[in-house]
């Protein structure tokens, strides 16, 4: 069946008496023995039919696609979402709904390492819709794991393989739902108008979170025990739910994966979301009407509607730079009324518990896409003078000053010659800057409040990673292990990694259950705080009981991203200039101001002097 309303109507038949014969065994069928077709539920909008699974000899339901907004197309293109209407009949929730438009990425074609994380579905804008996986037998008051997944707000579905819920369902008894959400310029074009508002897909997660706490009791949850995870631009959409009015009550706590309220790249103002809306629009020709009259902003919205939406895919990337993705979230003085950095410091945040971390090499897996020098096929050795180009490309807000900052900062100067260093600081470098550092000033701030945060380090390398080795562990690498991928033979992992997976699923479930993940596991994964800034390394050392304790490795390289370098930058921003000034003036002091002095020294010298 297709993903959308079942007909249960019969074929028509030659024989009157053999439709009556027919509708009457449908009839008794469909009262007596529905559940042969599968699970079923009523929700707030009408009946839905899932699929029941066995899974590692459990059970679990999943209901897949089911709509939570009306389709954002056509006059609700760029708008705020909103709540799907009631249907009529039985929703088929046996397969996935389709995905949110995005251009799939083309780059490696044919290699899994990239292709894993392309659309496995159609793609549509008619593209609000969610999953649900659920023990069965039913739980009572189960917690409930709301994913939301990365993509640099460009790319990302619901139904990749790799976000499969039924393994940790199954394993922890825990409920997983996730969402579609729009992304790119649909569902991120800020113009400051109703019609284009910005944050369009962090609403539509708002909206998915809002259909949990309407729900998600019918399927044995808690809506009082929501848990948000995500990862990259998931963990970032998390992030700003913890300081948004809009959406912070949806939810009790959160684990963020690799981002936080600080990313580079994770918003703008609306000053810079109008002035890239404009740019697309330029390039749709939606900013002049045929006559050479400038349009109003209602009318370029209009007209950017009425574009196709390959179109508008395509030609959002005229505004991006290396990491800076072309349309993200807005501060928008609504959803987000502050800037999230300041937010954070003033502790204006959800009152939670906070699971937080990243990755060994946040930077590997963007460097092989823009920076010249990386590639996936080879050993990506650098000089230091392509050390000094990568580090150009990898960081273009830098001005001199700032280049030569970083040069000193990541040179490896115990072997400041050494290829595989210098590759692996600019892989380094490029973590900090813009994954780890954010979380490491995030985890720091919440506890600052005196927040319980439980800070890891994820560090093992699979072996079954498809990625050259000097890539190491790398963006999103931990996923597959908290959704149980290793648990099952055909993904390719072995048994110590399926070990790891189980400890990895149960503390994350631990967390969603009690706000601690330590709970019934045997480990001692310390608070983070302000004094100790503990963190627990997540590897296959904590098989056996090792249980390695890292403490403050970040604190140096971060306090250079947070208090050294952007002051830097923005205190020699205008350098040339004054420059240009201090050379002109020394000039006149050189050329004029002293030539007429010492004209006026050698005249009184020369003249009569008092006798």
């Amino acid at each position: 069946m297709t993903n959308g309303m079942i007909n249960f109507k019969s074929a028509a038949m030659a024989s009157r008496v053999t439709i009556a014969i027919l509708v009457g065994l449908w009839t008794l069928a469909m009262s007596q023995n529905v559940d042969n077709l599968g699970p079923t539920e009523v929700i707030s909008t009408g009946r839905i039919l899932g699929k029941r699974m066995s899974v590692l000899g459990k059970t679990v339901d999943g209901f897949f696609g089911i709509p939570y907004g009306k389709s954002p197309e056509g006059n609700l293109r760029f708008k705020s979402p909103l709540p799907r209407e009631p249907w009529n009949g039985t929703y088929n929730a046996t397969t996935h709904g389709f995905g949110c438009f995005q251009v799939p990425d083309e780059n490696f074609e044919g290699f899994h390492g990239s292709e894993m994380w392309n659309p496995n579905v159609m793609l549509k804008e008619d593209c609000l819709n969610l999953n649900v996986w659920v023990p069965y037998p039913r739980p009572t008051n189960a917690a409930v794991m709301v994913w939301v997944y990365g993509g640099s707000y460009i790319s990302g579905v619901d139904s990749l393989d790799v976000y499969d819920g039924k393994t940790l369902v199954a394993e922890e008894g825990v409920i997983v739902v996730s969402m579609n959400y729009r992304v790119g310029a649909l569902g991120f074009l800020a113009m400051d108008d109703p019609n284009a508002p910005g944050n369009m897909g962090l609403r539509d997660q708002t909206l998915a979170l809002q259909w949990v706490q309407d729900n998600i009791a019918v399927f044995g949850g808690d809506p009082g025990q929501v848990t948000l995870f995500g990862e990259s631009a998931g963990a970032a959409s998390i992030s700003l739910h913890m300081i948004s009015p809009e959406s912070m009550h949806l939810f009790k706590r959160a684990a963020l994966e690799s981002a936080a309220l600080s990313v580079p790249w994770g918003y703008y103002t609306m000053e810079e979301g109008i002035r890239r809306g404009m740019i697309l629009a330029k390039q749709l020709h939606c900013t002049e009407d045929t006559m050479g009259n400038v349009l109003t902003v209602p009318q370029v919205i209009d007209c950017l509607r009425s574009r196709d939406v390959v179109q508008i895919l395509t030609f959002q990337w005229v505004t991006s730079d290396y990491l800076d993705f072309p349309f993200v979230p807005v501060v928008d003085g609504s959803f987000l009324t502050e800037r999230p950095e300041t937010a954070l410091k003033r502790g204006a945040v959800k009152d939670c518990e906070l699971l937080i971390g990243s990755n060994t090499n946040e930077g590997s897996f963007f460097l092989i896409y823009e920076v010249p020098g990386f590639s996936k096929d080879t050993d990506s050795l650098l000089d230091k003078e392509a050390f000094i180009t990568a580090m150009k490309y990898a960081f273009p807000q830098a001005n001199s000053f700032g280049m030569k900052a970083l040069e000193y900062q990541y040179t490896p100067w115990l072997n400041p010659e050494n290829r595989s260093l210098l590759r692996d600081a600019i892989d380094k470098a490029t973590g900090d800057y813009n994954f780890i550092c954010p979380t490491y000033e995030m985890a720091l701030g919440y506890a600052r409040f005196d927040h319980p945060v439980y800070y890891y380090r994820f560090t093992d390398r699979s072996s079954n990673n498809p990625w050259p080795a000097w890539m190491g562990v790398l963006h999103a690498d931990e996923i597959a292990y908290i959704f149980g991928l290793p648990l099952h033979p055909e993904q390719g992992f072995n048994s110590q990694e399926e070990q790891l997976s189980r400890m990895m699923m149960r503390y994350w479930a631990n967390f969603a259950k009690t706000g601690n993940p330590n709970a019934n596991s045997g480990s001692d994964w310390p608070l983070y705080t302000v004094e100790q800034q503990q963190f627990f390394t997540l590897d296959k050392s904590i098989i056996g009981g090792e249980y390695l304790i890292g403490r403050g490795p970040f604190a140096q390289a971060c306090a250079f991203w947070r208090e050294y370098f952007p002051t830097l930058v923005t205190q020699t921003g205008d350098i040339s200039e004054a420059e240009r000034i201090w050379k002109q003036q020394f000039n006149d002091w050189s050329t004029k101001y002293m030539v007429n002095w010492k004209a006026e020294f050698d005249k009184y010298v020369n003249g009569k002097q008092c006798e």
